[in-house]
């Protein structure tokens, strides 16, 4: 209960610091799992496209990441028998604008399918996205820092969405996805990049 206060806690502090500075931030539930091949789904936070696929070796359908303009990466950040697993997604969009959006999805050993998925009580997901630009090496331009589930959920995302032109100037950029899951009393994920993209 300490630590379920504690979180919480740290969710406030964080939306009153970026409230704040002005960010361009938001969090909410992931794409359901039950999606029907060949939809199109926008994360409304940065502009991200996802579509529904039918994935044989998933054993059904599940959110891919629309190609052309967008760069992505999909992995799992944590994986066990005793505590379950963590799948990451993130993905850059240069679609219409620029932004990124990170998701982090909880499963159930084997963590085969969707119907692995489990729901995590409020503030046991947590996932944060990080948006790079090159410059003779990589310099943070946007950080959501971390965000948490105020409801009950099996995934969530933190996305962050830059306008028409990049905040940190036209030139090569990446995101960085972090995503966790609370069991077995600690924190299990990890993170992974994009592949770069240029915006303008």
């Amino acid at each position: 209960m300490r630590r379920r206060w504690s979180v919480a806690c740290a969710a406030a502090l964080i939306a009153i610091v970026l409230a704040g500075s002005g960010a361009t931030l938001a969090a909410g539930p992931g794409p359901t799992e039950a999606c029907v091949a060949g939809t199109i789904w926008e994360d409304p936070a940065s502009g991200v496209k996802y579509i529904c696929i039918y994935d044989e070796a998933y054993g059904g359908t599940r959110w891919e990441l629309l190609s052309g303009g967008q760069s992505g990466a999909r992995a799992w950040l944590s994986r066990s028998s005793s505590t379950g697993c963590t799948l990451g997604t993130v993905g850059l969009t240069s679609i219409g604008g620029s932004g990124a959006a990170a998701f982090v999805r909880s499963y159930r050993w084997p963590c085969t399918t969707g119907a692995y998925r489990v729901t995590q009580p409020v503030g046991e997901l947590r996932v944060r996205v990080v948006i790079q630009r090159y410059n003779g090496g990589w310099a943070t331009c946007r950080d959501s820092g971390y965000v948490y589930n105020g409801i009950a959920a099996s995934a969530w995302t933190a996305g962050l969405d830059m306008g028409g032109l990049a905040d940190c100037g036209g030139g090569s950029y990446r995101a960085w996805g972090f995503g966790a899951v609370y069991q077995g009393g600690a924190w299990r994920g990890g993170s992974l990049s994009t592949p770069s993209l240029t915006l303008r």
